[in-house]
């Protein structure tokens, strides 16, 4: 007596002799959107939205362009303007805000804005500056 065929066994002979037809996968019918969002600024208007890399956006209530900020930028409150000069300043000065998952050696970017101008001048070389 033969034993009775395995259910792979069973999925083999139904696929050969074309009971069984497998489908790729299915694309879904919309468009999900950009698949990476990053920080822009208007220091101008101290708001900041996330948007596409490839986008050269404008402020919406000034009309200047907006500040490319990096993945890991946190937009300060509005009414903070210390905290938003600093971060204009530490900005011009060619730093961007990225994770520092790989930088855990790095030197944190300053709480205070009369900190930055030390900062910068003490880090030349910091992993997260993108000009000189």
């Amino acid at each position: 007596m033969n034993p009775a065929p395995t259910k792979s066994e069973r999925m083999e002979l139904r696929k050969a002799i074309g009971n069984r037809v497998i489908t790729g996968p299915q694309v879904p019918p919309y468009h999900r959107g950009p698949e990476l969002l990053v920080a822009h600024a208007c220091f101008d208007c101290r708001k900041s939205w996330k948007l596409s890399e490839e986008s050269s956006a404008i402020c919406p209530q000034c009309g200047k362009p907006v500040n490319w900020m990096g993945r890991a930028f946190k937009a300060p409150k509005k009414t903070d303007g210390e905290q938003w000069k600093k971060v204009e300043t530490l900005w011009r000065a060619g730093f961007r805000f990225f994770p520092n998952t790989g930088w855990r050696k790095a030197e944190p970017y300053p709480e205070r804005l009369r900190d930055v101008a030390k900062f910068v001048a003490d880090n030349p070389k910091h992993p997260f500056r993108v000009e000189s």
